[in-house]
């Protein structure tokens, strides 16, 4: 943890308000955007004139990360009470209690949040809570799913792979190291079945043709026919939407 020195919030035009922190441990300035909020993390001998050039520097770069995160913001889903919402193998259920506290927890097929009785759970840290939840069942349905399908599809194809990863990532449905080891978002969960034996499929490809040639679009069109149309059909789910 930093030993913060100081703090001060300062406002920019085109920008808003930006939280200056100064702290002995840093080393660098740092810079993060988080919606609308603006944080500038510095050592404790950078001048506050260093760190407002700092910013006007990555005006143009903060005024672009907050717009697409605001775009994020509104894509994302957001839980309400009476909207029903089911992964796969599981069913959210959202729950009023007495305290103060928000809880989770994933058993059987259930996913249950309890949030405090004077809020709603549209409130942003119930939707965090919510989120980190349903990931964790999607996290339990693709240990359960993934490693069999890929198995099944690698026997059905004769195709070769060293280990298999499950994962959340934030950029990548799937990806094949160069020693064959696949890796896989537990975010397949969300998508139908058929996309997720296209992704499974395209990253076994890639432990024979290692690029995106014309031999791997043949080989995975054996394998998949209509795999480039799938490939497209694939960009209407966001990893970072949901």
């Amino acid at each position: 943890m930093s030993l913060l020195v100081s703090e001060k919030t300062i406002r920019i035009e085109g920008i808003g308000e930006v939280l200056l922190k100064k702290s002995y441990d840093s080393r660098n300035i740092r810079l993060r955007v988080d919606h609308r909020n603006i944080t500038l993390t510095m050592p404790y001998q950078v001048s506050e004139q260093k760190a407002l050039r700092f910013i006007q520097d990555k005006k143009i770069w903060i005024q672009r990360s907050m717009i697409r995160q605001q775009r994020t913001k509104k894509l994302q889903t957001v839980f309400r009470e009476n909207i029903e919402f089911k992964t796969r193998m599981h069913r959210l259920y959202l729950a009023r209690h007495c305290k103060n506290t928000i809880k989770s927890v994933v058993s059987g097929n259930r996913i249950t949040v309890w949030f405090p009785d004077h809020t709603q759970a549209e409130h942003p840290k119930i939707q965090q809570v919510i989120r980190k939840a349903v990931i964790e069942a999607w996290r339990i349905e693709a240990k359960k799913y993934l490693p069999e399908r890929v198995h099944e599809l690698a026997s059905r194809f004769n195709f070769n792979y060293n280990k298999l990863t499950v994962k959340n990532a934030q950029t990548r449905w799937g990806s094949c190291s160069a020693s064959n080891n696949i890796n896989l978002n537990l975010q397949l969960m969300r998508l139908p079945d058929r996309l997720i034996d296209y992704v499974i499929l395209h990253e076994l490809t890639h432990t024979v043709h290692k690029n995106h040639q014309k031999s791997f679009w043949n080989a995975l069109e054996n394998a998949f026919p209509g795999a480039k149309t799938s490939d497209k059909e694939l960009n209407n789910y966001h990893l970072q939407y949901w």
